[in-house]
């Protein structure tokens, strides 16, 4: 408990122009009590208010700024790796697209004892799921009318508003028609997922095509056979795995593709 002394001094140090600080320090009091015992004195006025709400105010602004400087240093790093990526072979693409198939695509279970699996991807990011379908009509030859969609949705969402976002996305006139399984809501879960920019998954299925799968495996099967130091004991072309010293064939290949060992964080 303060003694009534201590109050009364911390009284008449503000009156004199001590400040918040200053007072707390020397007593060791929590700010709650000393503001307490200053409103009572009626010696918290609209003045030190005032400058309570400036100083917010320009803590806001300062957070602002920062913000504001990180979100253009994102976009200049973005924009620069944009450059670097240029334009895509057809083996790139197909590269790319049998390891998202390999991430996300559906697979013969062996386990299960399945002797056969259609070609099936799903995926709720737009721009994925149109260099899939991409990687199918270029790579595969497969044509838009083999391919069927459904859209994976929460109750909470509309079906209507779904089925307009991925045709916007993807520019396929059958997503409109694309049938909607529904999830249950669970109020007590707590979602993302949720609100106007919440518009559910999107799977594409292709039609007849058990065979497509097997060729895709097979894909997946020669990035790995030959892949650069991920698939046993040599890299490209025999070449040596790097290790982790700075001296090391891939930290000496990025310094000359990049110009740099990294970048600042």
């Amino acid at each position: 408990m303060m003694r009534r002394s201590e109050r009364t001094e911390a009284i008449r140090l503000r009156r004199d122009g001590t400040t918040y600080h200053d007072i707390m320090q020397r007593y060791g009091m929590a700010k709650s009590t000393l503001w307490r015992w200053l409103k009572e004195e009626r010696l918290v006025d609209a003045q030190s208010q005032q400058y309570t709400e400036r100083r917010l105010v320009a803590q806001r602004k300062a957070t602002e700024t920062v913000r504001r400087n990180r979100l253009e240093k994102t976009q200049g790093i973005i924009s620069r790796s944009k450059q670097d990526i240029g334009s895509l072979t057809a083996r790139e693409l197909r590269l790319i697209g049998t390891a998202l198939y390999w991430a996300e695509g559906a697979k013969q279970k062996e386990r299960k004892g399945q002797v056969s699996e259609q070609v099936v991807f799903a995926n709720t990011d737009p721009r994925m799921l149109h260099l899939f379908v991409t990687f199918l009509r270029v790579c595969c030859g497969v044509l838009l009318s083999e391919l069927r969609y459904r859209i994976y949705l929460h109750e909470t969402a509309g079906a209507a508003d779904a089925r307009e976002y991925w045709h916007d996305q993807l520019g396929i006139d059958e997503i409109k028609k694309a049938p909607i399984t529904w999830k249950r809501h669970k109020p007590k879960v707590s979602r993302a997922n949720v609100g106007r920019d919440y518009h559910g998954l999107l799977r594409i299925r292709v039609c007849r095509s058990t065979d497509l799968n097997r060729r895709i495996m097979g894909w997946i099967d020669g990035i790995w056979a030959a892949g650069e130091w991920c698939n046993g004991n040599t890299g490209a072309f025999g070449a040596s795995i790097p290790g982790s010293n700075p001296g090391s064939p891939a930290f000496a290949e990025s310094a000359t593709v990049n110009g740099s060992s990294g970048e600042d964080a």
